[in-house]
């Protein structure tokens, strides 16, 4: 049983990032620029270690990510004027509107998601994959490598 949930879990990951893929090629975006954006979107000036954190992924992907964000002018990234370590985002005008209408787009497919479902298998559904995944997050921390100096910077 255990086995098959995480099985669809992961298909329906698998099943959503194709799903906005496909949304986001209109946008000429990845899958992996568009979750940036959305981070930044929620939360203006934040930096590119916070997005890190978000995202759970490696500071190469993530500098090819924001790099090319900036070079397609859906980005702005300014030094911290009192930590010159720190570079917050913020998203430009082109971006902000692109944004606004992909999430309205992927609001939709949510929706869609859930058609046919009552409000309170939906409500048992959330709190059980809420649960699932403190669980997996738990797990997580138990296998967890201790950090190199290097990381923690």
């Amino acid at each position: 049983m255990s086995q098959e949930i995480c099985q669809m879990m992961h298909k329906g990951a698998l099943l959503h990032k194709r799903l906005m893929s496909r949304i986001l090629e209109r946008y000429d975006l990845t899958y992996a620029q568009f979750q940036a954006l959305k981070i930044i979107h929620d939360q203006p000036g934040i930096t590119a270690k916070e997005i890190l954190i978000y995202l759970d992924s490696d500071k190469a992907t993530l500098s090819g990510v924001l790099s090319r964000l900036e070079r397609n002018d859906m980005i702005e990234r300014k030094k911290d004027p009192d930590d010159r370590r720190l570079v917050h985002t913020a998203l430009t005008d082109k971006s902000r509107a692109i944004c606004e209408e992909v999430l309205a787009i992927e609001t939709d497919c949510q929706q869609d998601l859930l058609k046919g479902l009552r409000s309170r298998e939906v409500k048992h559904f959330t709190e059980g994959f809420k649960q699932v995944l403190s669980n997996q997050e738990q797990k997580l921390r138990e296998y967890a490598v201790p950090e190199t100096k290097e990381e923690k910077e």
